[in-house]
């Protein structure tokens, strides 16, 4: 299904509900709009870089993880500039969310 939004729309709105990493970003817009918007791994991480050079968002490493080779995720989270832009982008993109009651998805 062609995604309705930008990606960095949708990213910008998943990370309303907190910090997040890639796949997990994936998952979460694909969960919170019941498909309506599908973002593909070949996407999300340029446009979390673009957010990021935006300064919209900021990056983290978390703790090594055994189960990735001792390798830590890369988690992303909204700054105050990134949440203002995630409240500008109106009801009809945060009613996919979930976030707007009476919209699609609430």
């Amino acid at each position: 299904m062609e995604t309705p939004i930008t990606a960095k729309a949708a990213l910008l709105q998943a990370l309303v509900k907190g910090p997040g990493f890639g796949l997990e970003l994936i998952d979460r817009v694909q969960e919170r709009t019941n498909g309506a918007v599908v973002l593909h791994q070949g996407s999300v991480y340029p446009a979390l870089r673009k957010l990021e050079a935006e300064g919209l968002i900021e990056s983290y490493e978390g703790e090594p993880m055994p189960e990735r080779g001792g390798r830590p995720r890369r988690y992303y989270r909204l700054t105050a500039e990134g949440a203002r832009a995630a409240m500008e982008q109106g009801t009809a993109v945060a009613g996919l969310f979930g976030l707007v009651p009476g919209v699609a998805g609430a």
